[in-house]
């Protein structure tokens, strides 16, 4: 075969899609189902996507030219995806509705008063600022202190997407191999040798897209990012009257903090999904329950009754610099680290990661030329973000206990 992907997710598929429709004889692995990780267990939440560090971080490392290449890149990415779902008519349930993203305090009011007022002047980004006297209008709560809403947010079905582009990718005359590891591969002469459960293959290129379920067996991007759990929660049906009342505009919602909540209603409008680093995820699911109903009536109070009847987990790769990153490391192809922000990067990274190896023209992104660094001792990595985790919360709290005393 001329490529072999590993990772049937987003990216994988992406990048296959695009090789296969280029000619290229493509083969695509995964360990479990299609979009078992995170591409299908994800929020579904799609934006521009900025950086982690926020544009003030962002000049502070890099400088103001770099930040805007790199904040423009999340941009081009959003309208990417939204041209290739409808070009390709993937049926997904994108609603680009827009996002409310609460601050949890004046302080946090502020500095977002700062951002969006940046990224409207320079990136002409549709962002507003609302005050507190008329966040009613966004959102049923009166927790936060206020917010901004990003016009060019919304969301989709994640597993439909995932299952849609599968398809797209079948049609072009991709085979994919779900259920079917690979743990370990060779290089000799020009080529990669690929052992499988279903014996070993050869590929002329190599394409790593496992992102936050990288181990061993693919150790180039294993050794880059970090992998961290988190968990999301479905309500019961709600009526269509406290469903207005919790999102008058439908909206998707995200908070300040350092470990905060997102929350959006379903794209069908019957339920809210609630998720983030809250709780143990992945453990005793009434535990996780009861993590999430105390975050969850902590902004809707009138939330205190409804039963929350799905609970479920998921990894997301973190990388050292809080950076998405993609190209050739290590004898193989790779995209990932997208540090929660996912659904729109890995599309358009897919896309991205093809051309590259296709040696066509305008494959150049804004992270080509960030090093994609090995994490610090990896195999204290997990407990280290566990434990950073637990501080983050700890710290969160304690602004929260300080805003009250100045309200």
């Amino acid at each position: 075969m001329d490529i072999a992907i590993i990772g049937a997710g987003y990216t994988g598929l992406s990048v296959a899609l695009h090789l296969a429709r280029a000619g290229r004889h493509v083969v695509v692995f995964d360990a479990g189902g299609i979009g078992s990780g995170c591409s299908s267990r994800n929020g579904g939440m799609v934006g521009p996507s900025f950086h982690k560090l926020g544009s003030a971080g962002l000049i502070a490392r890099y400088g103001e030219a770099k930040t805007l290449a790199i904040m423009r890149e999340g941009i081009h990415a959003l309208d990417y995806f939204e041209e290739f779902v409808a070009g390709n008519g993937l049926e997904c349930d994108l609603q680009m509705r827009g996002r409310f993203r609460g601050a949890r305090t004046l302080a946090d009011y502020d500095a977002m008063g700062r951002e969006t007022d940046w990224l409207s002047r320079n990136l002409g980004l549709p962002v507003a600022m609302l005050p507190r006297a008329e966040q009613h209008r966004e959102i049923g709560s009166t927790f936060y202190h206020g917010g901004a809403v990003y016009q060019r947010d919304g969301g989709i079905h994640p597993r439909k997407l995932v299952v849609e582009l599968a398809q797209a990718v079948r049609a072009a005359e991709v085979q994919i191999v779900p259920h079917c590891p690979v743990s370990a591969m060779r290089r000799e002469g020009a080529t990669t040798m690929l052992q499988t459960p279903q014996g070993t293959v050869t590929a002329k290129e190599v394409v790593v897209a496992t992102n936050a379920y990288s181990d061993g067996r693919t150790p180039a991007l294993h050794r880059r990012i970090v992998s961290i759990r988190t968990a999301a929660v479905a309500s019961e049906e709600l009526s269509p009257q406290l469903m207005e009342n919790l999102t008058p505009q439908k909206r998707m919602f995200g908070e300040s903090g350092r470990v905060f909540m997102w929350f959006r209603p379903t794209p069908d409008g019957r339920r809210f999904i609630f998720g983030g680093r809250i709780g143990n995820p992945g453990g005793a699911l009434e535990a996780q329950r009861k993590a999430f109903t105390k975050s969850i009536t902590r902004v809707f109070p009138q939330l205190s009754d409804v039963r929350l009847s799905h609970v479920w987990s998921g990894n997301v790769a973190y990388t050292p610099d809080h950076s998405p990153h993609l190209g050739f490391v290590d004898g193989v192809w790779l995209a990932g680290g997208y540090c929660g922000s996912g659904v729109t990067r890995s599309v358009y990274f897919g896309m991205k990661l093809a051309r590259k190896i296709l040696k066509e023209r305008d494959s150049d992104t804004a992270f080509d030329d960030l090093p994609f660094q090995r994490v610090p001792f990896k195999p204290f990595s997990d407990r280290a973000a566990n434990v950073m985790t637990k501080w983050y919360a700890h710290l969160d709290a304690r602004d929260l206990r300080r805003n009250r005393n100045t309200d």
